[in-house]
């Protein structure tokens, strides 16, 4: 399988308070060129990683904070550096994410121009006092204003995200907001519940009794209305938080929950990488300090290198996320036992009381978790941890 690349940009116009990626807000130019030159250095030399079973990246993920806030001239510089160490020939997705207030018509013809072919836009919502509520600096308007302009300049695949399960969000807002986005047609969807991370602005105001988080039975009744409406229109509801047209998947996020790896670059990215010498994984990161990347100093993190169940539990995690469950043969293929063989009759009992609610489906060829399934994930996937 080819190799999954990320860029972590952690500048920001402002900080959302729900978001807990890492990011810093900075308008400071100097910052941003060093940033592109250390960044160039280290996927430089990450040469090391190359090995010959590999035949070179095919995704490219620029995320952030605001990659596009990088001018066009460093994100080149970026992108050759990845082409000057990795054989780009299969490079096929090459994703950056956008926000509708922060880039324009021009920009994104010079990012078109420049070798990206895919757009994650930030939408989060079509409301504006939903938006002002979440913090955001744009208004619906800029949503179809960057939509418009990104057709424009040329993109067939566009990624839209949007927010639900958020303090004064109707569901006749949600379904507004839906039913906007559908009429744009972007090609991806990635639909997300508001969670409250620690750290984060909205927490604090949660803990202080400003803000309320929603009734769990609201929130799980928005997540099924997108999906019903979402598969009228002719999407595939793929992954428990994304849908897409037939064969435009996020290529490069489906490495993630496919345990395929993939290498980032820049503070706060993470890697998984195999060893050549027993296939089996390690994690890595890179901690979130600007400062000390900036300065040169080494922010790898090496984890303890994965055994056979640290890589097996990963995979049905992960897998498990996705609407096609774990094909048997493919664990067979990578772990040389059947699934149940590996976890044991404990597991397959608990799994199987899933299957008799409705959570799970199991067959020959595979096991898979339902819509009911997706909303109690978490207590399904422990099964396997």
């Amino acid at each position: 399988m080819s190799l999954g690349l990320y860029v972590h940009v952690p500048f920001c116009m402002s900080k959302c308070p729900y978001c807990d990626f890492y990011s810093v807000v900075t308008r400071d130019e100097d910052m941003k060129e060093r940033f592109t030159e250390r960044l160039v250095r280290e996927i430089k030399e990450s040469s090391t990683y190359r090995t010959p079973y590999r035949s070179g990246p095919d995704t490219l993920y620029f995320g952030g904070g605001t990659p596009a806030l990088l001018s066009t001239g460093q994100l080149c510089r970026i992108m050759d550096s990845v082409k000057d160490v990795f054989d780009p020939e299969n490079l096929r997705e090459i994703t950056i994410e956008v926000n509708p207030g922060s880039t324009d018509l021009k920009k994104l013809k010079e990012l078109k121009e420049a070798g990206f072919n895919r757009l994650s836009i930030g939408a989060q919502s079509f409301d504006d006092q939903v938006l002002r509520r979440l913090g955001r600096t744009h208004k619906s308007g800029d949503c179809f204003r960057v939509m418009e302009d990104a057709r424009q300049a040329g993109f067939e695949n566009i990624s839209l995200d949007l927010m639900f399960g958020i303090d004064g969000q109707s569901m006749e807002i949600w379904e507004k907001s839906l039913s906007t986005a559908m009429d744009l047609k972007p090609e991806h969807l990635s639909l997300y519940s508001l969670e409250f991370q620690e750290g984060t602005v909205f927490t604090r105001l949660l803990k202080e009794g400003k803000i309320r988080e929603t009734d769990p039975e609201e929130d799980r009744k928005m997540y099924e209305t997108a999906h019903e409406e979402l598969l009228k229109a002719g999407y595939e509801h793929y992954e428990i938080s994304n849908f897409a047209r037939e064969g435009l998947r996020s290529m490069h996020n489906m490495k993630y929950w496919s345990l395929q790896e993939y290498l980032g670059f820049g503070p706060g990215a993470h890697s998984y990488v195999r060893s050549d010498e027993t296939g089996l994984g390690r994690r890595s990161y890179n901690r979130p300090d600007l400062k000390a990347y900036l300065e040169g100093e080494d922010i790898r993190v090496l984890s303890d290198p994965n055994d056979i169940s640290d890589d097996a539990q990963e995979y049905m995690i992960t897998a498990l996320r996705l609407s096609d469950g774990v094909q048997k043969e493919d664990f067979r293929d990578l772990f040389g036992v059947g699934i149940w063989d590996f976890f044991g009759d404990i597991a397959r009992l608990q799994f199987g009381s899933f299957v008799q609610t409705g959570h799970a489906v199991e067959d020959e060829e595979r096991i898979a978790l339902t819509l009911k399934g997706f909303n109690v994930s978490n207590r399904i996937l422990s099964i396997f941890v």
